[in-house]
């Protein structure tokens, strides 16, 4: 094979698996997922405001979006994150406006409903952090700078949980995008009804929740996932797995896939790592057709260091799930190790 279709098979392949190829110096090779912090929405904010007639401003949020971060402590610039907002979740608190942003006039939600940032690299200038990173609307993607003016370092909250908190700003022009409404962008009396610069500002926290407070889901042993996991912890991994079966096979009570699952959480979380493996794969195998199920096994086996065995859960999570921010987000860390 000469180089020129050598070259070209590479790039192939890696369009058909879907692989996020980004600089090995944005990247922390040495993946943990003690290092991934979920994004907790309730406690996160993702804003924008504009000028309307050159002088008022308005402003607007995002009420769906998820994703993770990957957050090193010692090396910022080994800090990357994956965000995922869901375009319909638009809120200017005008809802006739909200409807008319949705449209095709603006974002078109139907066609595009999903907004995406991927960091690329984090730079350190002047004492401030630079999140660079593709962000895409509107099928458009374009290189943004996130200049992250607060980082909290790791905190502890009431609850035993640790946090990360990021706030920083970026100004986007919207018809880089795609994103004209040309129905009110035009000039009046010299002005733009709507202004082509947006101003993002965004404050997201990041969080893992740990042992002591996870505890709580299991603490009921009159629930399933209590009683299972008591089980499995007097009596091993096997004993609860028959104590699932049964209460699987019992027709007047419907069993869910999270009762395992909460189980399962609560032995990694305690370090039992291979118990959990067993108990999600058998999980996986009583409920194909939930893709989170795939989502626990990815972690676990990312946990437990294989990251082969977690690289094609992630990918059977992706295959019905495109926009899991927390899949993507681990993937493009072990993939290839």
């Amino acid at each position: 094979m000469n180089n020129s279709k050598k070259v070209t098979w590479i790039l192939l392949t890696t369009l058909f698996l879907g692989v996020l190829v980004l600089p090995s110096s944005a990247l922390d090779r040495n993946f943990s997922m003690s290092k991934i912090y979920s994004i907790d929405s309730g406690h996160s904010y993702i804003g924008f405001q504009i000028k309307y007639m050159g002088y008022a401003k308005v402003r607007g949020r995002f009420e769906n979006f998820s994703g993770s971060i990957y957050y090193d402590p010692d090396d910022i610039t080994k800090t990357s994150a994956t965000v995922i907002i869901k375009t319909e979740s638009i809120d200017t608190d005008l809802k006739w406006r909200d409807k008319d942003l949705k449209s095709a006039n603006w974002f078109d939600a139907e066609k595009h409903p999903s907004i995406v940032f991927k960091t690329t690299r984090v730079e350190q200038k002047a004492g401030q952090s630079i999140f660079y990173g593709e962000l895409t609307m509107r099928g458009v993607t374009k290189e943004v700078a996130l200049e992250m003016h607060e980082n909290s370092g790791i905190l502890s909250d009431t609850r035993g949980d640790s946090q990360v908190i990021l706030t920083g700003r970026t100004v986007v022009n919207r018809n880089d995008f795609g994103i004209k409404g040309e129905r009110w962008s035009k000039i009046k009396e010299g002005i733009a009804s709507v202004a082509a610069e947006v101003e993002i500002e965004l404050t997201v926290l990041g969080k893992q929740v740990k042992e002591r407070n996870f505890r709580n889901w299991v603490r009921n042993e009159n629930k399933p996932p209590g009683r299972i996991y008591k089980i499995i912890s007097e009596s091993g991994v096997e004993s609860g797995l028959s104590e699932f079966a049964k209460m699987k096979s019992d027709t007047t009570k419907k069993i869910k896939s999270n009762a395992l699952n909460i189980a399962g959480y609560m032995l990694l979380k305690e370090g039992r790592t291979d118990d959990a493996i067993v108990v999600f794969e058998h999980n996986a195998a009583s409920f194909p057709n939930d893709v989170s199920l795939f989502e626990s096994l990815a972690e676990a086996y990312a946990t437990a260091g294989d990251f082969p065995k977690a690289a094609a859960n992630c990918r059977k999570v992706l295959e019905f799930d495109p926009d899991n921010g927390n899949v993507l987000e681990i993937l493009r860390h072990i993939d290839g190790l």
